[in-house]
């Protein structure tokens, strides 16, 4: 947990632009370092939902004025069940934040925008590392393991997903 932690706000990336380099440098090198996927294509990806309101849309925990994590709500996001959408995505929390509840808020806020985008269930697949942290994390919250699947790298994974009480 952060020292002197502050009240952590979490707002939509579009209200933030000037966080979208930060939040796609996270990403970048939490998930697409070591495969062959381009720093400019993550770029491009975040800055565009940086000035969007639509889905893809990402939210970052913001201390004060530092960026301290973030999530994003995608369609589409495991290119073996394209029928279930939408998916809760890229959940990262800066390690000196993290069991700082920054990462219960973002996961709250994307359940929250789901809900009023008219979705009944969201969806996300488990990373590869800390996985069974992971999914304590989130069964711990509500979400439900669902079945085994195969991550867009062809590796097991799982599917979670959360019913919004519509």
């Amino acid at each position: 947990m952060a020292q002197g932690l502050t009240i952590m706000e979490i707002i939509p990336l579009h209200m933030a632009p000037e966080y979208a380099p930060i939040l796609a440098h996270w990403s970048f090198m939490e998930w697409y370092r070591t495969r062959s996927i381009d720093f400019t294509l993550v770029l491009r990806a975040y800055q565009e939902r940086a000035h969007s309101e639509g889905i893809p849309l990402s939210f970052v925990a913001v201390d004060g004025s530092l960026p301290v994590g973030m999530v994003t709500l995608k369609l589409d996001d495991l290119w073996s069940r394209k029928d279930l959408n939408p998916w809760l995505a890229s959940l990262f929390v800066l390690p000196q934040y993290r069991k700082s509840g920054a990462g219960h808020a973002l996961v709250r806020a994307i359940t929250a925008r789901a809900k009023e985008l008219g979705y009944e269930r969201i969806y996300l697949f488990l990373g590869q590392h800390d996985r069974e942290w992971l999914e304590g994390f989130y069964v711990s919250r509500g979400w439900a393991v669902v079945e085994n699947a195969v991550d867009n790298d062809g590796l097991e994974t799982k599917i979670l997903a959360y019913d919004l009480g519509r």
